[in-house]
């Protein structure tokens, strides 16, 4: 393997586990931001009052996993470690 390559693959791979690469195609409003913390591949802690959220992986070559629906003070979390997991994020439920 050349040096580029492996630089190439390097970044890309430290991209994926420091969440660099989270899906920001649909951004939440800066409000919904401040109400979920702490999103990690597997699980994110959801404090705003009335407006459940979950977690979701996107699995490349398969469906994408959700987390259950987590009201204020609560976490959603995934069932399993997923494997080839290429960003991961949450959504509020509208």
């Amino acid at each position: 393997m050349n040096m580029r390559k492996a630089l190439a693959t390097s970044a890309v791979a430290a991209a994926i586990i420091t969440g660099i690469g989270i899906d920001t195609a649909r951004a939440p409003e800066a409000s919904a931001v401040e109400c979920v913390q702490s999103v990690s591949m597997w699980q994110a802690y959801n404090k705003c009052a009335g407006v459940p959220a979950r977690h979701w992986d996107a699995i490349r070559n398969s469906a994408s996993k959700y987390g259950n629906w987590a009201s204020a003070g609560q976490w959603s979390k995934q069932t399993s470690c997923w494997a080839n997991v290429v960003s991961y994020g949450y959504s509020l439920r509208a």
